[in-house]
């Protein structure tokens, strides 16, 4: 208990909290603060409810409400130092009613919902692959592209230019565009340049993809971390997400085979791609795979 509320206690004050939430501060009676609490009374002038209070009451006030308490709350107008006519206290979880968790930056859920059409893109030191799909899961267009003049440790702004906008120029129109965000960091020294490299592209396929951004101030770039698509499928191994490349290669059978099957492919992709994803050795396709897992997982988060 505080010495000022110790003190007056012992001197016979009574203490009276006004509910639901002021300020805290304790006041004294004799020295009401005007407009804070006052009130008009018939004849239209204004009075202070504290002069109407036996003058051995003072008041406790409580001015910050505990987190979990409503939506929004209004103080009452006054003369305080740092007197706010208004705060809102956000309800937690009321940014995800709106807004979608899993995807950055911060996008509304309708807005997904009515995109008719992505391409999904993920990139790595060699690549870049993209999955072109509409909402009814039919892959259109499934490709990659090498980083032929990208050598890792010569981070050339015009190479990389050149290399990403070639990329970028055989990209099928779509509504939205998916990039996957990778989950390391600077702290580990020596994959500083894996980090610089990703992070060159991904600036660049924001800005590339972005032409009208200056004008229109609409996002039509947007990440997803490399874990969530991993949960979503659960194909993580610790915090990690695993190759997707055998869970592709089984979509891609099942879009051969089943007369309803998860997602579908145009006649050409599926004759081509049948036998190409089960190559042996380094060359697996992961990114292709990744791209592909990553559209799925797009709509079956949006539903």
């Amino acid at each position: 208990m505080s010495a000022a509320l110790r003190t007056l206690l012992n001197g016979g004050v009574r203490i009276v909290c006004r509910p639901p939430y002021c300020s805290r501060l304790m006041r004294s009676w004799e020295t009401p603060q005007e407009g804070i609490h006052g009130e008009i009374n018939d004849d239209g002038a204004h009075t202070d409810r504290k002069q109407q209070l036996p003058p051995n009451i003072a008041y406790w006030d409580e001015l910050e409400p505990p987190p979990d308490i409503g939506e929004m709350y209004t103080e009452p107008s006054g003369d305080l130092t740092s007197s706010v006519a208004h705060r809102a206290i956000k309800k937690p979880g009321r940014q995800s009613m709106t807004n979608a968790s899993f995807i950055k930056p911060d996008v509304s859920m309708g807005r997904l919902q009515a995109v008719n059409s992505i391409i999904s893109i993920v990139f790595g030191m060699k690549r870049l692959a993209w999955a072109h799909m509409d909402r009814t899961l039919t892959v259109r267009d499934w490709q990659q592209y090498e980083w032929s003049k990208l050598v890792m440790g010569r981070h050339h702004p015009d190479l990389y230019l050149e290399a990403v906008s070639s990329a970028v120029s055989k990209f099928p129109p779509a509504d939205i565009y998916i990039l996957e965000k990778s989950s390391l960091t600077t702290q580990n020294a020596s994959m500083f340049p894996v980090t610089l490299h990703l992070r060159l592209v991904e600036a660049m396929l924001y800005v590339l993809l972005n032409p009208g951004y200056a004008t229109e101030q609409e996002h039509r770039v947007f990440s997803v971390a490399r874990t969530t698509v991993g949960k979503h499928f659960d194909i993580m191994v610790g915090g990690s997400k695993t190759s997707g490349v055998d869970l592709v290669q089984r979509l891609v059978e099942e879009a051969n085979t089943l007369e309803q099957p998860r997602i579908r492919f145009t006649q050409d992709l599926l004759l081509k791609y049948k036998q190409k994803l089960h190559p042996r050795g380094q060359n697996r396709n992961e990114e292709m795979c990744d791209a592909l897992l990553q559209a799925i997982a797009f709509y079956d988060l949006t539903k």
